[in-house]
């Protein structure tokens, strides 16, 4: 018995030392829920930062934003990853495109560790993706690519 209860307290603390979240991790939790309920989605994704989570008034107000786009945008499709970038071992920032079928948004994750956690630090969402198109096409242009 007492063997047993050994076995089972070492599992039960490896997998709490090893189960540091990831980026990825909090990301794909989001989008699974996103795909359901984006208001669970937000309220999941905002809960990973105890200041935002008691910030309800701004949870809301993204909510609220989102279902504005959401109704012009036609029927919900998925995500697509575009970029992903860190900045030293505390910062990352991840760039989703969320496809519609009238036209996508774009989604920007930026993620910080403090400590051990991951937390979202901002999120960020518009539909202005036109006009960073339109400068890349130029720089490429301009730089002979």
């Amino acid at each position: 018995m007492r063997k047993t209860i050994l076995l089972v307290s070492l599992t039960l603390l490896t997998s709490i030392a090893f189960s540091q979240n990831s980026t990825e991790e909090l990301t794909s939790k989001f989008i699974k829920m996103y795909e359901k309920d984006t208001d669970s989605a937000f309220d999941y994704i905002f809960g990973t930062n105890k200041w935002m989570g008691e910030n309800k008034d701004g949870t809301e107000k993204v909510k609220f934003q989102l279902r504005e786009y959401a109704n012009l945008m036609g029927e919900y499709i998925g995500f697509e990853k575009l970029t992903e970038k860190s900045l030293g071992e505390s910062l990352k920032v991840s760039v989703y495109l969320v496809k519609y079928e009238r036209q996508p948004l774009r989604f920007i994750f930026k993620y910080y560790k403090a400590k051990n956690e991951w937390m979202l630090y901002n999120l960020k969402f518009d539909e202005n993706i036109d006009d960073e198109l339109d400068e890349i096409m130029k720089y490429d242009y301009l730089n002979g690519n």
